[in-house]
């Protein structure tokens, strides 16, 4: 049986919440230090959700078939629950900044707020309606610079976190990796072909 898009997307935006909101009350209730700990695991459940929307379409180049067409075909689905997470972390985002005084460089807040504003367009966007209007040209150019905005600010994120914290941002960093051989190897077979053909 197909599930529903938005079960998928609910869905994923209530376990998001609910995984925020224990967190924030494991590590010291509405407090600054409880409120990060919303903000990280939020982050972090949205990630996995990005990955393999991004990934999808190189999934199926490389190995058609089997649960990567499956992926392909609720791709849509996925990136917006992807979205739907992605907003609920910037709710603990806006309530550590506001309630509890947690600053970030400006240019955390331009590259970050200019992710949203792409991930609010991609989501907006993910429909055909939206695919005719804008016509397939101008939808693929938002939705490939927006992934790979959405993609840069993650790597940055779990780069920089290398050090201090090995166990959560390794296998990220893993996986951003992983995507990009994907991406990278996928074009390169496209490109055998076309040149074959």
């Amino acid at each position: 049986m197909r599930i529903p898009t938005w079960t998928i997307v609910l869905g994923a935006a209530l376990t998001a919440l609910i995984l925020g909101l224990s967190f924030t009350q494991a590590f010291g209730g509405w407090t600054k230090a409880g409120v990060l700990a919303g903000t990280a695991i939020t982050a972090r459940w949205a990630f996995p959700w990005f990955i393999a929307a991004w990934a999808a379409s190189s999934l199926v180049r490389l190995w058609p078939g089997g649960w990567r067409t499956v992926l392909l075909r609720r791709r849509r689905a996925v990136g917006l629950a992807f979205a739907a997470n992605h907003f609920v972390h910037l709710g603990f985002v806006v309530a550590a900044v506001s309630q509890f005084d947690e600053t970030r460089p400006l240019y955390v807040y331009l590259l970050g707020g200019g992710a949203y504003v792409m991930i609010a367009a991609m989501a907006l966007t993910s429909n055909d309606a939206a695919q005719r209007w804008m016509g397939l040209r101008g939808w693929r150019l938002l939705h490939v610079v927006g992934g790979w905005w959405v993609l840069i600010i993650f790597a940055n994120s779990y780069v920089g976190r290398l050090m201090t914290k090995p166990a959560i941002a390794a296998p990220a960093v893993v996986l951003i990796v992983a995507a990009l051989g994907l991406r990278m190897a996928a074009a390169l077979k496209g490109r055998s072909r076309a040149q074959a053909a």
